[in-house]
């Protein structure tokens, strides 16, 4: 959703969205409608003007000057014609591509706007679909679709209004007449068959224009289906390759695209059975034969007829290109539609009005009966991540997050980062409701490596300094010299200038940790999140990243989720989550003496028995 000058919210309908390219470039839209409608108009003079030529070779027979005027003035309008149409077409073409280009701008922009719920709520290949196809089919309904309609309806209404007038020429009026009572009532022959027939042509083309709605609806979601199985096949190469399951994704790459040849087939059936086509050559067949019985009496001469054929014949040419763009303009509306079901999406996390800026992130970070549910509360989602957690995390303390699968641990660092608000409770840093700080100002200055490590298609310098693109040369070393990554980098062929792949395909997965820590220690974070990141490094490169850490830890607040020996003996405060529930924290000391659920934890950890044997011969604690 968009906000006007006032603040307040503005929802997008479809048709406000097509046609938002001409409210936003008013005078290329003026130019381009004007040069429309002109060039419509030029075309009915050729067809006049040879009704007047032909009329005077009749009258005179002989070429007159009169008649030479005639054919100079319909080459000059057909010229003229000529012209207007393509440089029209030029404007509408560069206004319809402008619409395009910020559309799709605008939908980046939305979607980067829009909280981790809304990218919970829709997939990558629905928003991938939309982004490239969708919007792309709703230009092609503006142009060619929307124009050429707007001027074959303005071609309809300007021969209508000609044959109308035919019906007051001299005699023509008093060709057919009604008795009754005793009086007689002319029958005005092109305008009865003008006004019923149209509304009747109109009517079909509408409930046709509908026909269209659920089939396009389908065709764009089976789309969304191609891109996912592409999407799937080519991100999972090595695992499609692992297990020979190269037939099964051709056969469903094939149903699928089978599915998506029926159903644009079945848009062409819809095309091709146009009912009104049938409407309106009978309309233009009872005008011409009411055309030539005038002739035969005499009311109207052979010039008129020709030109009353020749507006008929625009007819007819507007009759095949009719259905096809009723087509695209209906089928555009639902892809418009699509699209602003995603902008108008109601995010249920808002920024604060009046944000708080003077934040402690020194001091305690309080989890205040905090709970939370992935997806929205009235999804009938009933798992909580998270369930009534209240502790409270010391300032600059070091914090080790423990626990087994599905506890709430990565759900705690994504709170923490504000890509979520809980559900209920809250949490506060130095006093202050982390709901009352903007996402951006919590994210200047907390710094996170996740545990899924996603590096994007650029040079590992670029990777590094991706929070903060103006970082230098210098930090950017060091901050690869502290997370242990700069010995690697430097035996690179182009070190810090190499391209990495895909997800960082190229690189093994110590080294694509080491490479996430590092683009989080550059931005020097108050407080620093780390999802079990140590977990894909050997045992000598662990130790050298631990004492980088130990060093980055100093002075701010650190929470770690970790299933190491070391880190939970070394950390602070020790949390244990069980399904989303507190089960008990303090030192680890204090933990294995008084928690029968720590000591079952750590009991099973690697090392954790050779540890517990040596202590309980010294007779101490671990």
């Amino acid at each position: 959703m968009s906000r006007n000058n006032g603040g307040e919210t503005v929802r997008k309908t479809p048709w406000r969205y097509m046609l938002s390219g001409m409210t936003r470039n008013k005078a290329v839209a003026s130019a381009a409608l004007t040069l429309a409608m002109v060039s419509t108009l030029l075309t009915v003079f050729p067809s006049v003007f040879i009704g007047l030529a032909v009329t005077e070779i009749q009258t005179t027979g002989s070429l007159t000057a009169q008649f030479l005027t005639y054919v100079w003035l319909i080459v000059i309008f057909g010229a003229a014609y000529m012209g207007l149409y393509f440089v029209g077409g030029w404007v509408w073409a560069t206004l319809t591509l402008r619409w395009e280009r910020d559309a799709r701008q605008d939908f980046f922009e939305a979607l980067q706007v829009n909280s981790m719920t809304f990218h919970d709520e829709f997939d990558s290949k629905r928003l991938l679909a939309v982004a490239m196809q969708d919007i792309q089919w709703v230009r092609f309904s503006l142009n060619p679709a929307l124009r050429n309609i707007a001027t074959g309806l303005a071609s309809l209404a300007i021969t209508t209004l000609l044959l109308i007038q035919m019906d007051f020429l001299p005699g023509l009026s008093s060709m057919l007449t009604l008795q009754i009572g005793g009086y007689l009532f002319p029958i005005y022959g092109f305008t009865l068959i003008m006004l019923l027939g149209l509304p009747i042509y109109l009517l079909f083309s509408y409930r046709y224009a509908n026909a269209i709605e659920p089939v396009r609806r389908k065709r764009s979601e089976n789309m969304e289906d191609l891109a996912s199985i592409t999407q799937g096949v080519f991100q999972g190469i090595e695992v499609v390759r692992a297990f020979d399951a190269e037939q099964f994704e051709k056969r469903k790459f094939h149903d699928a695209s089978k599915a998506q040849e029926m159903l644009t087939a079945k848009e062409g059936k819809l095309s091709a059975f146009y009912l009104p086509a049938l409407i309106l050559a009978g309309m233009t067949t009872i005008a011409f034969a009411y055309a030539g019985y005038a002739v035969i009496n005499s009311i109207m001469n052979v010039g008129q007829l020709i030109t009353i054929l020749g507006l008929l014949t625009s007819l007819q040419g507007l009759n095949f290109q009719f259905p096809m763009m009723l087509l695209m303009l209906r089928g555009g509306y639902v892809n418009a539609q699509r699209i602003v079901n995603l902008l108008n999406w109601e995010d249920p996390m808002s920024e604060p009005e009046h944000e708080v800026l003077d934040v402690d992130w020194t001091g305690d970070i309080v989890f205040d009966h905090v709970s939370f549910r992935y997806g929205r509360e009235d999804n009938g989602n009933p798992h909580s991540a998270l369930k009534d957690l209240s502790i409270v995390i010391p300032g600059g303390s070091r914090v080790a997050l423990i626990g087994g699968p599905g506890a709430g641990k990565s759900t705690v660092l994504k709170l923490m980062e504000r890509l979520y608000d809980p559900t209920e409770g809250e949490i506060r840093v130095g006093g202050v409701n982390l709901r009352n700080v903007s996402t951006k100002s919590v994210r200047n200055v907390v710094g996170s490596v996740e545990q899924d490590i996603f590096l994007f298609r650029m040079t590992i310098r670029e990777n590094i300094a991706f929070g903060r693109s103006n970082a230098s040369d210098e930090a950017i070393i060091e901050a690869a010299r502290r997370a242990q990554a700069d010995e690697f980098i430097a035996n690179l062929p182009e070190g810090y200038d190499t391209m990495i792949g895909e997800r960082g395909m190229t690189l093994s997965g110590g080294q694509r940790q080491r490479l996430a820590i590092a683009r989080a220690l550059i931005q020097d974070p108050k407080i620093l999140l780390l999802d079990d990141s140590v977990s894909a490094v050997d045992a000598q490169t662990e130790y050298l990243m631990r004492k980088a850490l130990d060093e980055v830890m100093r002075g701010r607040t650190s929470i770690t989720v970790t299933q190491r020996l070391r880190t939970l003996i070394e950390s602070d405060l020790v949390i244990i989550l069980d399904k989303g529930r507190l089960v008990a924290s303090g030192t680890h000391e204090k933990l294995l003496r008084d928690s029968e659920h720590y000591r079952r934890v750590f009991e099973r950890l690697p090392g954790a028995q050779e540890l517990l044997a040596t202590v309980t011969k010294r007779g101490g604690a671990a």
